[in-house]
């Protein structure tokens, strides 16, 4: 038995991991996910914080021609002339909508580092370049990056087959110093820290990976794509004061103690339910409906679900049915479930918010159905909150077929593209093309990664990598040609709009650096056998099909 609850312990931080690297699904990660932000239709702010750059290498040739003599200065009429301003370097993204009014707030310019058919420029290095800080030196600036060592899940029969982080993190770096001229001219050192997933003092590694790369390798930034949880977070950015660049969604309080230098490509979790919160009451689709829910124990967790689902909830005029589930100090949240499925059941709860873990939701809703809860009962409703948007996740769901025929039209609002690859005429955003083709044309191992393969994550990956270490590389290159730390802060928060792996709205400002900034509706169906553009493999769960009805995020 114990056996056996420690392999389910290592499928529920393997999923969990999963879902963080890589947006809970094959192609993007917006993953990562959840994040925060207002589009450039929504905060105008969007475009003012984006640098002010030109473009174009004829900017210098459009300037007015200098005369001599009385007239000189002025035109024909005898009125100053106006210099013309570079045009903005705007990407006209093909998707339409809110892609394209989010690209319409974000002038490239010249930014060696924001260009949206190439990974980087090759650029001038500034001159008189000398140290200024710990880290930056006149020649190299630190970096870091931490990796969970998620292939310690393989011997317990979960592989999560993301590719090689450590290579594809390399590649980038390796990439901007040899054909980018590095940041300014100085180049990037880039340090490796790995985190234990498993074992016994998982914590302890955790930690002393943030050690290591703030102490002893003095990074900058400190970047990781495969998943960071616990209280290390707050080791790297509130006792070491070092920004940090993850995929995965935090705690309010977390973002809140790091004093913007904890950067997330997810929102935080309480904004993942909040957003479909405010969705759902806005359109309608909660009306009418005793609604229930059931939170695990996990720490955090409960009180992530009072304040980002209850609450609201509570707030918009309804009753709501809330236990909470035991889970023993651990991941296995079990005790109490019957108990609160009859308290669903005597309360005539017929509509449901799903913010189990992987583990325990399955057998939730299996226990609904065993007390009497049939098919069209009870409506369903998700966020990204415990990765539930995420198809190896939700589709869990689906080996109980009791289970499955009940969560059968499940609504989940998120911000991630989860199966927009079934699209027939999916095409991959230029960004995760260039990125992949980079890395495979520059891996020393020869690894490249094909999003026609369902369950390649490793396409993800990639992207997930190369989007983080452009926002790094960003914000190093805008804190100037001599910057201090704080330089790189203040340039790091004041980004703007980013891009993801997705290409989707996505920012950074002053008290938001969580990024995305767009949801979408997507629709569990069992049985999970949604049709593919391409042959599917054996045993993958293909559960989710978003709509593409992309829409800014609620505030």
């Amino acid at each position: 038995m114990h056996n056996q609850r420690f392999r389910w312990l290592a499928v529920l931080l393997a999923f969990a991991f999963f879902a963080a690297a890589c947006g809970g699904e094959t192609t993007d990660d917006s993953s990562d996910d959840a994040d925060d932000g207002d589009t450039a239709a929504q905060d105008d702010d969007s475009a003012d914080d984006a640098p002010e750059t030109t473009t174009g290498d004829d900017s210098a040739d459009d300037a007015p021609e200098t005369t001599t003599g009385d007239d000189a200065g002025e035109d024909n009429d005898g009125e100053m002339p106006e210099e013309e301003a570079a045009a903005p370097n705007i990407y006209d993204d093909p998707r339409g909508g809110v892609f394209a009014e989010f690209q319409q707030g974000f002038d490239r310019g010249d930014h060696p580092f924001a260009q949206h058919d190439v990974f980087c420029v090759r650029h001038d290095p500034a001159q008189n370049r000398v140290d200024t800080d710990d880290g930056i030196t006149a020649d190299s600036i630190r970096v870091g990056h931490i990796r969970s060592r998620l292939e310690d899940l393989t011997d317990l029969g979960f592989a999560v087959p993301v590719g090689d982080p450590k290579e594809i993190f390399e590649v980038f770096i390796d990439y901007i110093n040899e054909e980018c001229g590095g940041i300014r001219g100085r180049m990037l050192d880039l340090g490796y820290a790995e985190a234990e997933v498993l074992g016994s003092d998982v914590d302890g590694s955790r930690n002393a990976a943030c050690l290591a790369m703030t102490e002893d390798h003095q990074s900058v930034i400190v970047m990781n794509s495969t998943g960071f949880q616990g209280t290390a977070n707050l080791c790297l950015v509130e006792e070491q004061e070092t920004i940090f660049i993850s995929t995965q969604g935090q705690t309010e309080e977390f973002m809140a103690r790091s004093n913007d230098l904890l950067l997330s490509l997810s929102p935080t979790l309480e904004e993942s339910m909040r957003f479909m919160v405010i969705d759902l009451l806005n359109s309608g689709e909660l009306d009418g409906l005793t609604l229930g829910v059931a939170a695990p124990n996990t720490p955090g967790q409960v009180e992530a679900v009072e304040e980002g689902l209850v609450a609201p909830l509570r707030g918009a005029g309804f009753e709501v049915v809330f236990d909470v589930i035991d889970c023993g100090g651990g991941a296995i949240c079990f005790g109490g479930v019957t108990e609160s499925v009859t308290n669903m059941v005597n309360a005539g709860v017929n509509g449901f918010f799903n913010v189990l873990n992987v583990v325990s939701a399955p057998g939730y809703i299996g226990e609904m159905a065993n007390q009497g809860y049939e098919p069209g009962d009870v409506r369903f409703f998700a966020s990204d909150f415990n990765s539930q948007t995420s198809e190896l996740v939700s589709g869990q769901i689906a080996n109980n077929v009791e289970a499955g025929n009940l969560y059968n039209g499940a609504t989940i609002i998120d911000f991630r593209t989860t199966g927009e690859y079934r699209d027939p005429d999916y095409v991959p955003n230029a960004m995760a093309e260039n990125c992949n083709q980079l890395y495979s044309e520059n891996s020393p191992s020869g690894a490249g990664h094909d999003w026609r393969t369902l369950g390649d994550s490793g396409y993800g990956m990639v992207g997930s990598v190369c989007g983080i270490t452009r926002i790094m590389a960003r914000g190093l290159y805008d804190a100037g040609d001599n910057p201090t730390i704080a330089d790189v802060r203040e340039a790091i928060i004041n980004l703007g709009p980013i891009d993801n792996n997705a290409m989707a709205p996505a920012s950074i400002r002053p008290g938001k650096t969580q990024m995305a900034d767009s949801i979408q509706t997507l629709d569990f169906s069992f049985p999970c056998d949604q049709p593919l553009p391409f042959v599917r493999r054996s045993g993958d769960p293909v559960c989710i099909t978003g709509r593409n009805d992309f829409r800014p995020a609620p505030r």
